[in-house]
């Protein structure tokens, strides 16, 4: 199923047989560019078409569905804002550069863009690359890869991400309402440990992480509390480090997952240095088990 891309207004629509698969707004509104649609593919046995994910929900404006986000750049917080924006606070933000949209070599979809991390008071930050690639769907599932380069501007910069609210930062997902209070899955029976309130999220270290949760609108289930179900499989590349990410991992009030390589250090880059990162997402109809999980990643290490 070869996909189809459309441009319109800055953003880009990544189509399945006509239908919508994926949605990437390169050139936002608000602070930091991103996917505001990860949907089932139209072959899905479950809920087709249906979003996965949230973007600038209410109670956090600033969560822009799928989204990189380096939190802490020399202590100046890159992640709130629009409310540091509102309140007159420092903060930084990406100014969206140009993007590119082509089709990749296995029939997929292939997104490039570059930005540039700054602070209000107009200082560079960090020069930002990535290039996201999203796979043909079938009945199951697809799979986006993501790589992300990031390069000290103007001096040695400093990446971090503790606060007193948590340890979110990286690439990151802010799920759709329905699937809070989701199973989060882990390889080789890790504990996930705690996934709510954000600033008592255990921070589990593994090469994946699945979250998968209810859907609505499903008037055939046998029982209350047997919905659809679906989810995306977040996945860390062999290559990115020593070992592996730190998730930060949340199931309620919301559904929320982080792939954060800067959990309790700090990465200092000298000016000109860069560090880059490729992550992989395996967006799925149903609850996998880990096996099949397992399989999901193997075949996204292979495709690099």
């Amino acid at each position: 199923m070869t996909l189809e891309t459309a441009v319109d207004d800055g953003a880009v629509s990544v189509l399945a047989d006509g239908a919508l698969l994926a949605r990437y707004d390169a050139e936002p509104a608000g602070s930091k560019p991103g996917f505001d649609t990860l949907a089932l593919p139209p072959e899905a046995d479950t809920k087709p078409g249906e979003n996965l994910v949230v973007s600038s929900p209410h109670d956090h404006p600033w969560h822009f569905g799928l989204f990189f986000c380096q939190k802490l750049v020399d202590g100046v917080n890159c992640w709130e804002s629009e409310p540091n924006a509102a309140a007159g606070k420092p903060h930084g933000y990406a100014e969206a550069g140009k993007f590119e949209v082509r089709e990749g070599s296995d029939g997929g979809a292939v997104i490039e863009q570059a930005a540039t991390w700054r602070t209000d008071a107009g200082e560079d930050l960090l020069g930002d690359a990535r290039t996201v690639r999203i796979g043909e769907p079938d009945e199951e599932g697809y799979l986006l890869t993501w790589e992300q380069e990031v390069e000290a501007l103007g001096q040695r910069r400093h990446l971090s991400s503790e606060t007193l609210h948590g340890h979110y930062s990286g690439l990151s997902l802010r799920f759709a309402r329905s699937l809070r209070e989701g199973r989060v899955l882990l390889p080789d029976g890790t504990d996930p440990g705690e996934t709510s309130p954000p600033r008592a999220a255990s921070g589990p270290a593994a090469r994946w992480c699945d979250y998968s949760g209810p859907l609505d609108g499903w008037p055939e289930a046998a029982t209350v509390g047997d919905p659809w179900s679906a989810g995306i499989a977040m996945f860390d590349h062999p290559d990115n480090g020593d070992g592996p990410v730190n998730w930060f991992v949340m199931d309620e009030p919301f559904g929320f997952l982080a792939a954060n390589p800067t959990w309790g250090t700090v990465e200092t880059l000298a000016e000109g240095e860069s560090r880059s990162w490729t992550w992989g997402l395996w967006v799925h109809a149903g609850t996998p088990d880990e096996e099949r999980v397992e399989r999901a990643y193997e075949s996204f290490v292979d495709s690099g």
